[in-house]
């Protein structure tokens, strides 16, 4: 298997169809370990949340998941030549602010009455932008699917708008107290290699993204039946073999190794990525294991409150409502 940004380039031949396999969302959801795992594949290419290059990569400086700045990741800066003519050949505070109206929470009650009727003609800025960035990273890396793990559903819609490009969504749906809880713990921030951590949020500000993002994919992806696949995070833990090749089949993938050492362990080579959880700079074997901690640490007003919110999709996904000790 080979590491992430060494795939064999293709010869400059005629254009190709780009195929972008986005996982949708909400965050704490377990979307960068499924990134990184989809990466390991024969001709998949990890670029974790590419949405977050322009903040997060360019303007910040923060680590690529090989470890590096992203500025100075030898991949990136390749990418970047390719797409724009020199690393800094993008205004990536411009493009912060063009996609802060696109691709927020805020964008998708908008969008969701529009359907589709707010992406602007071929002129616009910040999609030519993102046409470019995601033509280089596949004619660089030579990969035939791009793996973005952006979560967003405004932005995947962006995505399947882009010229060449074939997205395909994988629903990622995990119980919103669990994420809920993930969401007030105090977790290092690594990405800048020092004491910082990461963004805490109450309850009912998680869960209110939650339901807006769960929404928000079902409703913008499954009237794409062949291009949607909703996968609980509880139900990838359980059968991770199986889950990743029915992933890949949705793009019409048929790996030939999957980069499992065991049932539930896995094997982690370093990837690109620009952005996502502190996991994505962990490589070599990681098991594959639920964290119920939640379970029984979550204080029982959150417990209450998020299900009390949240009640309808619980039944809908498949989860109890009743509160059951953790293990």
């Amino acid at each position: 298997m080979k590491p992430q940004g060494e795939l064999e380039p293709e010869p400059m031949q005629a254009r190709t169809t780009i195929k972008v396999l986005y996982i949708t969302g909400s965050g704490r959801s377990g979307s960068t370990i499924l990134d990184r795992i989809l990466g390991q594949l024969d001709g998949f290419f990890s670029v974790g949340e590419l949405v977050n290059i322009w903040e997060r990569g360019l303007v910040a400086g923060r680590r690529c998941g090989c470890g590096l700045p992203v500025p100075q990741c030898p991949l990136w800066t390749a990418v970047l030549t390719r797409a724009f003519g020199a690393p800094g050949g993008v205004d990536a505070s411009r493009m912060v602010a063009l996609g802060q109206r696109r691709v927020e929470t805020g964008a998708l009650p908008q969008l969701l009455v529009a359907r589709g009727r707010m992406i602007p003609p071929d002129g616009d800025e910040y999609r030519a932008t993102l046409a470019r960035l995601y033509r280089a990273v596949h004619d660089h890396t030579g990969c035939r699917v791009i793996v973005d793990s952006s979560k967003s559903p405004p932005y995947a819609e962006l995505l399947a708008t882009l010229p060449d490009a074939e997205v395909s969504a994988v629903h990622l749906v995990r119980d919103p107290r669990a994420t809920a809880y993930s969401w007030l713990r105090q977790k290092q921030l690594p990405d800048f290699g020092d004491d910082r951590l990461m963004v805490r949020l109450p309850p009912l500000v998680s869960t209110r993204r939650w339901i807006l993002w769960q929404t928000g994919s079902e409703l913008l992806w499954r009237r794409r039946p062949d291009r949607y696949l909703r996968l609980r995070y509880e139900d990838f833990l359980d059968d991770p073999r199986s889950a990743v090749r029915r992933i890949a089949a949705l793009v019409n993938e048929s790996p030939p190794q999957l980069p499992f050492t065991s049932d539930h362990i896995v094997r982690l080579e370093t990837t690109h990525s620009v952005s996502g959880n502190p996991n994505r700079f962990k490589s070599g074997e990681v098991e594959l294991a639920p964290d119920n901690e939640w379970m029984g640490a979550m204080r029982g007003v959150d417990w209450a409150s998020v299900t009390a919110a949240t009640w309808p999709w619980l039944l809908r996904y498949g989860y109890p409502l009743r509160r059951r000790g953790g293990t």
